[in-house]
């Protein structure tokens, strides 16, 4: 059952499994570290109650932002890249 579907997709796309990590590895690690990060801290500010110590949080919001969307940008760069390398070839 788990050879089958395998053999299947190999034989005729013998760079499929080279592909497919690329894709995983790249993505998913840009999202996982980069895009989540300041999306679970922006979440964290927004659920506590205002107290004196978070007033250093509430100025480090421009940082969040910046972050996320410099991730969010290089993203988006990767994904236009695919898409046009995938042309090409």
């Amino acid at each position: 059952m788990v050879v089958a579907p395998s053999l299947v997709v190999s034989t005729p796309f013998p760079n499929a499994f080279s592909a497919a990590t690329d894709i995983a590895g790249g993505y998913c690690i840009k999202v996982l570290y980069g895009v989540l990060q300041p999306a679970m801290a922006w979440i964290m500010h927004k659920r506590e109650p205002e107290l004196s110590d978070q007033k250093e949080f509430s100025n480090s919001r421009p940082a969040l932002i910046t972050v996320g969307l410099f991730v969010f940008s290089i993203v988006v760069e990767q994904i236009l890249l695919d898409i046009l390398s995938a042309l090409h070839s």
